[in-house]
């Protein structure tokens, strides 16, 4: 052996030595890999983005955001976070309160005229929870159907509730679309523009929201779906994935205000996500205190399973605490799921509902618990 030789061995196992000893997770991440190619051969499209405390375990990007044009999915891919909007209303409600502008025990009538009289009694803390007794959904209605702001509380105080205020959990869309305009209300500026104001813009977040934000067409991921035609319900056919185009095309077919503004809404990316972890870990923006009421396990949904304010607080295995909250218009779906004693976060969005793999992801999940190294992340 030369010296050239010794010299190449030498710096080889220096880079390896390098690797292991300043970078441990270039050995960690090596628990994903089989986690991944199950991912893979399920043909998961989406992403996973994994931290514990300031460092990343793990982030990948698996399959096409875009099929047609063969655009893959990556940190830059914008995809619909749906129901995760809600704790942003939840935490902008805080905030107001937290200014002395409102109660969560505020009634609505001290928001709206004419309230119908058996929901005199609602309040704010009876939509942050799903316990206001109103249905989930508009009556009549889909999903993204153009209601004017102004229109909305007439609309949902029509309708019939399924419960008295207070007796229990029935998750109710309408009722956060209604805080929504309660947030209008009180702080005199749009609901996403209050959010975006006061947490996003101090969160660093600048690619989260529903029409402030302007996205490159490109960036936005299609979602698929396989619904079947009626012959194809008609002899139980299966039907194929095919494109429902992506999150926000109704807004450009059909302008106008939607009534699910304040439920859902929310496009993001996932270093959006992840630096909104960071705000819930350090307890940023809002106080201790309206923290500890957002995740306070409010009401019991089911065994071991509770809402707080716009959080779902639940115990995953071996007791483990787990906040979390996931989204989805019915094609897309993300879950943002944080242990906080264990100071984990894994988050995971794709634009295919139907091949969602939830039990590779509670794997994943597993695999983060008891990951103990990571890559020293980027604050920008």
């Amino acid at each position: 052996m030369n010296d050239g030789e010794v010299m190449r061995i030498t710096a080889f196992y220096s880079v390896l030595l390098f690797l292991l000893v300043v970078n441990p997770a270039w050995a960690t991440n090596a628990n994903f890999v089989e986690l991944d190619n199950q991912l893979r051969q399920q043909d998961f499209a989406g992403v996973i983005w994994i931290a514990k405390g300031d460092s990343i375990v793990h982030n990948e990007s698996f399959g096409l955001a875009n099929r047609k044009k063969n655009i893959t999915f990556s940190d830059n891919t914008v995809f619909d976070i749906g129901s995760i909007t809600k704790q942003f209303v939840a935490s902008a409600v805080l905030l107001l309160a937290e200014q002395n502008k409102l109660s969560v025990n505020d009634p609505l009538t001290l928001f709206f005229a004419d309230v119908p009289a058996d929901k005199q009694a609602i309040t704010l803390h009876h939509l942050l929870t799903h316990t206001s007794g109103l249905p989930a959904l508009l009556s009549n209605h889909q999903l993204y159907d153009v209601v004017p702001y102004s229109l909305l509380p007439q609309k949902a105080f029509s309708e019939s509730l399924q419960s008295l205020p207070g007796e229990q959990y029935l998750y109710s869309n309408i009722g956060y679309s209604l805080l929504a305009r309660v947030i209008e209300l009180v702080s005199g500026q749009n609901w996403e523009g209050f959010i975006r104001e006061n947490l996003l813009i101090p969160a660093k977040m600048t690619e989260t929201g529903y029409r402030i934000p302007e996205y490159a067409p490109h960036r936005l991921a299609i979602n698929y779906g396989a619904d079947q035609n009626g012959f194809q319900r008609l002899f139980n056919l299966q039907a194929k994935s095919k494109s429902v185009g992506h999150s926000l095309e109704h807004r450009f077919k059909t302008p106008g205000e939607r009534w699910i503004e304040g439920a859902g809404g929310f496009m993001s990316t996932v270093n959006d996500m992840q630096r909104w972890f960071r705000v819930l870990r350090s307890g940023a923006i809002l106080t201790e205190a309206s923290w500890q009421q957002i995740f306070t396990p409010h009401v019991q949904i089911s065994e071991k399973v509770f809402y707080g304010y716009g959080w779902s607080v639940r115990e995953f295995e071996a007791g483990k605490r787990l906040i979390t909250h996931n989204g989805s218009n019915g094609y897309s779906f993300a879950e943002f799921s944080y242990f906080p004693d264990e100071d984990v976060f894994v988050f995971v969005a794709t634009n295919e509902r139907d091949e969602y793999p939830e039990a590779i992801i509670n794997d994943i999940k597993r695999a983060a618990l008891s990951a103990d190294s990571a890559v020293p992340t980027v604050t920008h």
